[in-house]
């Protein structure tokens, strides 16, 4: 019976080092799988940020030229005025002669 005992023991003992190994084995493999993990998004960060700055800097360039092209078409807009100094001097007379009294 002691015998019994003393193989049931060897069995326990032999499956709790195995159960051991298994987790210092998961955990050696969890341990890789999260570094991996963290390098892939460390490089899905930098090529996002990339194509991010690269989207802003065209963007930008965009906001320029368009800006430009609008500034030059309104000043070019103002230049076809005519100017009507006439009213604009009777609208001033009367604005300073209102100002006075």
């Amino acid at each position: 019976m002691s015998d019994m005992l003393e193989k049931l023991l060897g069995v326990e003992k032999t499956a709790a080092g195995l159960v051991s190994e298994a987790e210092v084995e998961a955990a050696h493999r969890t341990g890789a799988a999260r570094s991996e993990s963290q390098k892939a998004m460390t490089a899905l960060l930098k090529n996002t940020a990339v194509a991010a700055d690269e989207a802003i800097t065209t963007e930008k360039a965009r906001i320029v030229a368009e800006r430009a092209r609008k500034n030059a078409e309104y000043r070019d807009s103002l230049g076809r005025t005519p100017a009507d100094t006439a009213a604009f001097n009777r609208a001033a007379l009367s604005f300073m002669e209102k100002g006075s009294t």
